[in-house]
């Protein structure tokens, strides 16, 4: 019981409050951000599947097996079902063409609808599609087939009542390219319709939803029994920029976590030195009256634990309540409602609190236990003895283990690693440049700041890699978060293009540039564009590499230009103005790679019967981002105008302008509006809402930050008093004090800010290559960021922590040290 009684004593004094406060933020920062992160990775999923109104998708050109459906439903599995293909629309005199889309009762699985009554109604979510005999359409087909709500249309063989205006179906981004506007019906009704024949050109996609394990397992049953002809889409297939976005916030919060993890542990470690020095002269009395060091350590031992049992258990219980207040303040941010965290976060902040004890709390108390009994005849709150540093070897490698196991990324453990031995070893370096500075000529301030800097010469080291270390992270996190936002953002910009028209004939192109322009909207060029498969490569079919890539076996979109686009850069070979040809072929640098092309291999390309064979002259890169029409396979100028061609065009449409569309429409039946306006607004929402995430865990990190400088200024508040005392006793003013404290700190922290760039430049340039895959660019404005915010806030923090060592009358200080 002594160890208890003495923590109840040490309580009272006042003694553990720094470290039990430090452990308790610590864990509570922990518990807070694995909370948070953990259900917004669950919501930013549930938000995602809402792409494909399912979890999981089978698509087919064909109806499937029925068994498998069977199958399905054994296992219970949830599921729905859509036909889609495209038809024509017929009320009265008008005709339209139109993308039907024929769902069953349980659609959509994942997500909801969104309708109107009418066209001056409120919107309103419904959770299931039409019912029979009923049909709702896009808006902008009410004036084109001049219908009105209530009117009647006739689809194939039947006659169908409009009953309501579709707004929103969750999964209209499946398909980017799908043709004219929507029109939902229940697929009760399809079969009446006589509309899908032999050869019609139909997509049958079966949707799933349940417990994960259960479509896993579902699905690797599945997977042999698939054709060509039927593919397994899941959000990374289906919206590979949300999947993207969403793999790299996900990553983003682990790194998160792992940092709070770091600064928590060096704030701990600060804590319990100071804690250890202050009861030197304690342990030097139990040890003068005859207790031996196992003693000792079994005493401090005992305080340690129920002082993290009980710091661990005040921290899950802070940290949940935080999470838990933060997701209520915000809930008007989330598309969804965040669901609830998993017993994960818990044990996450019960690792962290016994790895910070085990790897930063313990090594202090070790040196303790060593303390001489001659301590009884002095008091000395000098640096620390050479054996300490074995601290420094437990500390970090039980930090980077917990956060190998948090991140589950060695990538970003290597970069932490990598990021804090940089610190460590130019902590040493900076550290030995400053004691030795010869500055005392500019004035007293700087002689007691640096004489305060060589008397803590070997601690000052730690302490600016503490210093160090938290401002990494800030710095780290800050240029990370800004260059994901801005890379998501980059990949739709505001004004992109939203609309495509394909199939414009020749003799229509410049009408249709006309009545654009005529309009105020301009367009990217026409390309044109012909149908064509790639056959053979160096002579050797394809035909066996079918397997190897989707590319081989459909029809690709090609096409010949003369001018090398803005979003289109040559990798290698030369572009037609240089490589003086009249024949050849250039061709996306991935699917080449994937296709394992070189300059100078023939290919040879089927179209419409016909065959022609062309060399690779150039590779390119293509940001696909830029939303105008791009092609895989780019062909000199003349190589294909005896084939022919349909052109291709794109263009940004602003909302207030979209009944351009249907002026499109019937002056131009043949062309086809491919509308991508509501996708890329719902893309764009998707990114917003996840940046929003990484946002907030931002603000449970400066909280953390904050917790390293206070332990790092409080650690060495003691000796500071003494020192201030007799400065003051032999005449030295406040102000001269603060002075010397507003520099000390500032070279400090400046010191620290200049180490910290250095190790987050280095931790960023391993975080792009290898943890978010983009491409590394250096930042210029850390290395002024670094030394300035670190001498403000390190200089401010120290100062106003250490402001109460020069308040304090001289003779009480010296009273307590007598």
């Amino acid at each position: 019981m002594l160890p208890l009684k003495l923590l109840a004593r040490d309580w009272r004094g006042g003694e553990l409050a720094l470290i039990a406060t430090a452990l308790v933020l610590a864990v509570s920062c922990v518990t807070a951000i694995a909370h948070f992160g953990d259900r917004l990775t669950r919501a930013m999923h549930i938000q995602s599947q809402t792409f494909l109104a399912a979890e999981r998708v089978v698509s087919s050109s064909k109806p499937v097996d029925p068994a498998w459906l069977q199958e399905a439903d054994n296992r219970g599995l949830q599921r729905a079902e859509t036909v889609q293909f495209a038809s024509m629309l017929a009320a009265g005199d008008q005709f339209q063409f139109a993308a039907v889309k024929a769902v069953s009762n349980d659609y959509p699985l994942v997500g909801h609808l969104e309708i109107r009554s009418a066209a001056e109604a409120d919107k309103k979510r419904v959770a299931s599609g039409p019912a029979a005999g009923e049909v709702w359409l896009e808006p902008r087909l009410l004036p084109l087939l001049d219908l009105h709500m209530g009117d009647s249309l006739q689809l194939g063989d039947s006659a169908f009542a409009v009953t309501g205006l579709l707004e929103h179906e969750p999964d209209r981004s499946g398909n980017l390219f799908s043709m004219g506007a929507r029109l939902m019906m229940n697929s009760a009704d399809l079969a009446a319709t006589h509309i899908i024949q032999p050869g019609s050109r139909v997509t049958y996609r079966y949707l799933f939803a349940g417990d994960n394990q259960v479509l896993d397992s579902y699905f690797k049953w599945l997977q042999p029994q698939l054709t060509e002809h039927q593919r397994v889409i899941d959000l990374r297939e289906g919206q590979p920029r949300v999947a993207s976005a969403l793999d790299r916030a996900e990553r983003f919060l682990f790194l998160a976590g792992s940092l709070a993890v770091l600064l928590a542990s060096v704030a701990v470690g600060l804590a319990a030195r100071r804690y250890s020095l202050r009861h030197t002269a304690y342990v030097a009395v139990m040890k003068s009256l005859g207790a031996g060091r196992g003693k000792v350590l079994r005493i401090y031992l005992g305080q340690l634990a129920a002082l993290v049992l009980l710091a661990t258990a005040a921290g899950l219980l802070i940290g949940s309540l935080v999470q838990a207040q933060a997701v209520a303040l915000m809930a008007d941010f989330f598309p969804v409602d965040p669901p609830p965290s998993g017993w994960h976060p818990l044990l996450v902040g019960l690792a962290t609190g016994f790895a910070c004890a085990l790897g930063f709390a313990l090594p202090p108390l070790f040196r303790l236990a060593r303390t001489s009994p001659i301590r009884t005849l002095r008091h000395d709150w000098s640096n620390p003895d050479r054996r300490e540093w074995l601290g420094l070897i437990l500390g970090p490698t039980s930090m980077l283990l917990l956060i190998w196991w948090l991140s589950g990324s060695l990538a970003i453990t290597a970069a932490l690693f990598a990021g804090m031995a940089l610190l460590v070893a130019g902590s040493a370096l900076v550290n030995r440049l400053l004691v030795r500075g010869r500055l005392a000529t500019l004035g007293g301030g700087w002689r007691i700041a640096l004489g305060s800097l060589q008397r803590r010469a070997a601690f000052n080291t730690l302490l600016i890699a503490a210093f160090g270390t938290g401002l990494l992270a800030m710095l780290a996190l800050v240029f990370v978060r800004t260059t994901l936002i801005d890379e998501w953002r980059m990949q739709l910009p505001e004004n992109a293009p939203n609309h495509f028209l394909v199939n414009i004939a020749p003799d229509e192109k410049d009408a249709v540039q006309t009545l654009l322009a005529d309009n105020g909207v301009v367009s990217t060029e026409l390309y044109p564009m012909v149908r064509g498969r790639l056959i053979a490569i160096n002579g050797e079919t394809v035909k066996d590499r079918r397997e190897q890539d989707g590319a081989l076996r459909r029809e690709l979109n090609l096409s010949w230009t003369d001018k090398l686009a803005p979003d289109n850069r040559i990798v290698s070979g030369q572009w037609w103005d240089q490589a003086q040809v009249d024949e050849g072929v250039s061709v996306e640098v991935e699917l080449a790679a994937r296709l394992n092309l070189q300059l100078g291999d023939r290919l040879r390309f089927s179209i419409g019967g016909l065959e022609l064979e062309a060399p690779v002259t150039s590779l390119r890169s293509l940001d696909w981002n830029s939303m105008r029409p791009n092609f895989f396979m780019l062909f000199a100028p003349g190589s294909l105008e005896g084939f022919p061609a349909t052109y291709i065009t794109s263009f940004y449409l602003p909302p207030e302008q979209k009944l351009l569309v249907n002026d499109l429409v019937r002056a131009f039946p043949s062309v086809s509006v491919i509308e991508l306006d509501k996708i890329i607004e719902r893309i764009r929402d998707t990114i917003n809402q996840v940046s929003l995430a990484i946002e907030s865990v931002m603000v449970l990190m400066l909280v953390a930050g904050v917790l390293v400088l206070v332990a790092g200024v409080r650690a060495s508040i003691a000796e500071r008093l003494q020192e201030a005392a007799i400065i003051r006793t032999l005449g030295g003013r406040r102000r001269l004090l603060l002075q010397s404290l507003v520099l000390e700190f500032g070279l400090l922290g400046c010191a620290a800010g200049l180490l910290a760039a250095i190790g987050a430049e280095t931790t960023l340039a391993v975080l792009s290559r290898h943890v978010f895959d983009l491409p590394f660019t250096p930042h210029p404005l850390l290395w002024l960021l670094g030394p300035l915010s670190g001498a403000l806030l390190v200089g401010a923090a120290g100062t106003l922590a250490c402001r109460s060592s020069v308040s304090q009358p001289p003779l009480r200080v010296l009273r307590q040290l007598a």
